[in-house]
């Protein structure tokens, strides 16, 4: 059979009725937390369970648009606005506090689980060659998440004593990109804000 005669309406409306609100949901839920990037064809039957799941809860709702003659507004709901909806609460209760701490970490890395909580802070970032470079993380830097390597954008760079203390940052720096092939570990430091004003 050629692949257009598997594009035939009925095909069509199965695929979009009970893939599409999953694979959206896989994919919001990737927005939301560290994923491995999401492939259709790896995650055809994911999507199916979580479309399942979206009509069986959301099934009441069909026999009451349906005497209102409202049904296109039931198919907006399933299709697009619960998809996105169930990644949101899902997430909201495995990182409550009641929850997390009975279960496994949903988190793949310690390195994400410290950035995604977007705190600003000084780094002392210890390069393989035995260097050290100072700079500050905040609000315009960034760093990778899982799946990807663990790379980092520090927005300042800031010169540092033997010891490690932050001294002051340096001229007309924009920041550094650091290759995660040559970080060996890094050193986190509360930042004090004197030291920033000061700079």
């Amino acid at each position: 059979m050629s692949d257009m005669g598997l594009l035939t309406e009925d095909n069509i409306k199965l695929f979009s009725l009970f893939i599409i609100p999953g694979f959206l949901s896989l994919k919001i839920w990737g927005l939301l937390h560290p994923s491995q990037k999401l492939v259709l064809s790896e995650s055809i039957m994911e999507a199916l369970v979580f479309s399942c799941f979206n009509y069986i809860t959301t099934y009441w709702l069909y026999s009451i648009l349906d005497k209102a003659d409202c049904i296109w507004i039931y198919f907006l709901i399933v299709l697009f606005i619960t998809p996105i909806v169930w990644p949101v609460l899902l997430k909201f209760v495995l990182t409550s506090r009641s929850i997390k701490n009975k279960i496994i970490s949903i988190t793949p890395k310690s390195w994400d689980y410290f950035f995604n909580k977007r705190e600003c802070c000084f780094m002392l970032v210890h390069i393989n060659n035995g260097d050290v470079i100072g700079g500050l993380y905040g609000d315009d830097s960034f760093a990778s998440s899982y799946p990807e390597k663990n790379d980092v954008y520090l927005q300042e760079i800031w010169e540092t004593d033997e010891d490690g203390k932050f001294k002051e940052k340096i001229p007309n720096t924009r920041g550094l990109l650091i290759n995660p092939d040559i970080i060996d570990y890094i050193e986190l430091f509360t930042i004090n804000e004197e030291e920033i004003k000061n700079a």
